[in-house]
């Protein structure tokens, strides 16, 4: 099995006194490489910006998989 990867996002769930359960904003293209420590450094830049503090971050990845060897198909598009 291959993994390509096609992209990466962080979302940040902030929290402040209008928002006492979250609200999040996400930030694409983030670098595949990303580290727990650059996520960090944005959390609190993000919260000299803001009224409140970030309680969470979340890192999502895409990945592309070719199954048995073989390139994923892309579906052709449908005719109208």
């Amino acid at each position: 099995m291959k993994k390509d990867w096609l992209k990466s996002s962080v979302t940040y769930t902030l929290v402040n006194e209008a928002h006492k359960k979250g609200v999040k904003h996400s930030f694409s293209n983030v670098a595949q490489n990303v580290t727990a420590e650059s996520v960090t450094a944005f959390s609190k830049i993000l919260e000299g910006i803001i009224e409140g503090t970030v309680a969470d971050a979340a890192v999502m990845s895409v990945d592309r998989v070719d199954i048995d060897g073989q390139p994923a198909q892309v579906p052709a598009a449908p005719k109208a």
